[in-house]
């Protein structure tokens, strides 16, 4: 199906790197050839294989007083932000009361900040205090300082694809400028260095002892690096009304999983290359119309060779004419920035006609591809592929052209008609009376004993409660595709688990560090290890939001659907029982654990299973200030017949339902049924699908507050059909 040609344009953009605190010096120095892989300065290295990474020197800005605490990537990604808006046009904030997004990639969230207390002198006899600055600071506190600081923001979200994640925050912002949920969004990623990823790449044998080589035949491993880089992404329309500079034009994108190892990439590199094709398939291009790819090129073994291979495959006769480089080999690999970084990158070399080296690359490994070795090579660059390969196999691909390129239609489809044909609640059940009501129950069995003891021996509790919930759903629904995507919301990651790791680092050295533990703390871990389990070749990602992360994931969700990213997507949260969190947000109390997870698929897809939804999914948006959305807010059919949820309820909300036309339905707050923890949205949805089910015809959750709220609309599939 093709759509009009509404292109989407990138006015503005911003980065901070090793080479420099700005985009312009940044990709001058990277056209030089110049490496910034040094000797870390952050932290202890002694014991480690490697002591070398990719470090930020210059100065960052910093809170106002008596404001907000910023980590360090929080700061970093402060500053690549206003470069970004400024760049656009847009000054250093954005207006409010305006629609625009902000989608964030992103792995360590505020860990440097963390371990500054982990490893403080006195951190062995600290306590519960040295852990809490990893709840204060958990992976999406760097899009609450934004908001704060740059915002406010109409619309938020935080993803997590490991090494991929700038990307797939791109690909999110396009799917709501695509169906009008935003006017603009700001979209990239973020991450600092930290003790714990350093020493865990280092324990997986990852780091080369010298300066990285991506692509070399003499490579050993990759350099860790930190930044932050946004793109802001805008209607072409718009941006031509208003007078804006359009760097280039982001035409296509691809996000798929390979579901075949937790670190290690498909071998073979023909998902990876199908993933290649379908970016070029969506712009309407082939590999005839490439001039240049950015490479995912970490310098590790396995990844360079499978990309090679996956690159000849998609690029055939051309391979021998398209530029391919490596940015990592200057900049270090900084992982959930990443994707962000060099998309940014890829769009300055576009704009200025000028392909950057690959840096350390002397003998290329594979010759059959045109490395651009040295410094920069000056050529007639058209349209660019950026790719970007992550932990579990969750992989992203962006398209950019040139700002002069042809309009053509863009071979994408946007669906508008969603139903819910599977819902899985953990942790709660309903009550089974006449009137409807519900109660927490904790989980009848350790959910590793459902699952095979050795595919998911690595597993926690969460990861478990996740696969065992994605493939009841997937069960449920019956035969899916492989491109079933999964959404994984959760608030904090691995609490406990990470701080055991941390603690053996401080105790024993970084040369005494699992290798097989570290995979397992990355904030994708869930999703990464859930979709291997079953086998789902869709989008994958994690999603944080705090109390929210269940709806985030839902948004996330219908951002690929409506891409044509994936044919159904499993998509809820899960809070599993973490001593430390509970200690830390329920001293002396109890908090629960659960979650709920659907599957979400369009209608006709659906239909043409064979399938009968359980629900309609009439709405579903975040919400801010005074804002309300008209689709979630029509007055139901029969209030009788209809039901609102909170998670949870306080005066404020009260009064703001009571002036909506919902005002006489009758309301729960689900935290009030002993549902504590941050997935109870994600339950709630899931329990909402079943109270249709049993007679009622309409529902409304609504989850945060009123600066910020997820509203979800439900009826059931046959009414108003």
């Amino acid at each position: 199906m093709t759509t009009p040609p509404d292109r989407i344009a990138v006015t503005g953009l911003g980065i901070v790197s090793a080479l420099g605190g700005d985009a312009p010096t940044t990709f001058e120095r990277l056209i030089r050839g110049e490496r910034a892989l040094f000797g870390v300065g952050a932290f202890e290295t002694t014991g480690a294989r490697s002591h070398l990474a990719a470090e930020v020197t210059g100065p960052l800005p910093d809170a106002e007083p008596g404001s907000l605490e910023l980590s360090r990537s929080d700061r970093l990604a402060l500053c690549a932000a206003r470069e970004a808006l400024a760049c656009a046009g847009l000054g250093e904030s954005v207006e409010s009361g305006e629609r625009f997004g902000l989608s964030l990639g992103g792995t360590t969230g505020g860990m440097a900040h963390a371990e500054s207390r982990l490893f403080a002198p006195d951190a062995a006899s600290a306590g519960l205090e040295r852990a809490r600055r990893l709840l204060s600071h958990p992976l999406s506190a760097t899009a609450v300082a934004l908001d704060r600081l740059v915002g406010p923001f109409s619309s938020t979200q935080t993803v997590c694809s490991a090494c991929s994640s700038g990307a797939v925050a791109i690909v999110q912002g396009a799917s709501w400028l695509l169906r009008g949920d935003a006017e603009r969004v700001l979209a990239g990623g973020v991450d600092a260095l930290c003790r714990m990823t350093f020493a865990g790449f280092d324990a997986l044998g990852a780091l080369d002892p010298e300066p990285c080589r991506p692509f070399d035949v003499a490579r050993k491993g990759l350099t860790l690096g930190e930044g932050a880089a946004f793109l802001v992404l805008e209607p072409e329309a718009r941006a031509r009304a208003r007078g804006a500079r359009i760097l280039c034009f982001l035409s296509g994108w691809a996000v798929g999983s390979e579901a075949h190892h937790v670190t290690h990439p498909e071998p073979s590199g023909q998902k990876a290359a199908t993933l290649m094709a379908r970016a070029l398939a969506v712009g309407g291009l082939g590999a005839r119309d490439l001039d240049y790819v950015n490479a995912h090129g970490t310098g590790t073994l396995a990844n360079d060779a499978m990309e090679a291979r996956a690159l000849l495959s998609v690029l055939g006769s051309d391979a021998s004419r398209v530029r391919v480089s490596s940015s990592k080999g200057q900049l270090g690999h900084t992982l959930g920035a990443a994707g962000a970084l060099e998309a940014a990158v890829t769009a300055l070399s576009l704009e200025r006609g000028i392909a950057p080296p690959t840096g350390g690359l002397n003998q290329p490994e594979e010759p059959a591809l045109r490395h651009v070795l040295g410094t920069g090579e000056r050529a007639e660059l058209r349209a660019a592929l950026s790719s970007s390969f992550g932990f579990g196999g969750m992989n992203a691909v962006l398209l950019l052209e040139r700002s002069d390129a042809a309009p053509r239609a863009r071979r994408t489809a946007l669906r508008r008609a969603y139903v819910v044909s599977a819902a899985v609640a953990l942790g709660a059940k309903l009550d089974e009376s006449a009137q409807p009501a519900l109660h927490a129950e904790p989980f009848d069995a350790d959910p590793l004993t459902r699952l095979d003891a050795e595919r998911s021996r690595r597993f926690d509790r969460g990861a478990a409660f996740t696969t065992w919930a994605a493939l009841e759903a997937l069960s449920s629904a019956g035969a899916l595709p492989a491109t079933t995507g999964l959404a994984v919301g959760n608030a904090y990651g691995p609490v406990e688990r990470s701080l055991a790791f941390l603690d053996r680092i401080r105790e024993r050295g970084m040369r005494f560090s699992p290798p097989a533990e570290f995979p397992q703390l990355v904030h994708s871990a869930l999703a990464g290890n859930a979709s291997i389990y079953a086998k789902l070749e869709g989008p994958v990602a994690g999603v944080a939001a705090g109390s929210e992360s269940g709806p985030a994931a839902v948004a996330c969700a219908l951002g690929w659907l409506e891409l044509g990213q994936a044919e159904a997507v499993v998509a809820g949260a899960i809070e599993p029982r973490d001593p430390v969190v509970s200690a830390l947000l329920a001293p002396g109390g109890e908090r629960g654990e659960g979650g709920g997870f659907v599957l979400l698929e369009p209608e006709a897809r659906a239909l043409e299973r064979g399938e009968r939804p359980l629900a309609r999914l009439v709405a579903h948006v975040e919400e801010r200030g005074t804002q309300r959305d008209p689709l979630a807010w029509t007055a139901p059919r029969d209030a009788s017949r209809a039901l609102v949820l909170f998670t949870p309820s306080h005066p404020e909300l009260e009064r703001w339902i009571a002036e909506s036309p919902w005002s006489c339905v009758r309301r729960i707050d689900t935290t009030a049924s002993g549902l504590s923890h941050e997935a109870v949205s994600g339950q709630a949805l899931s329990l909402g699908v079943d109270w249709l089910a049993r007679g009622l015809d309409e529902l409304l959750v609504v989850s945060g507050g009123l600066v910020a709220r997820f509203v979800t609309r439900l009826s059931t599939w046959d009414a108003g059909s």
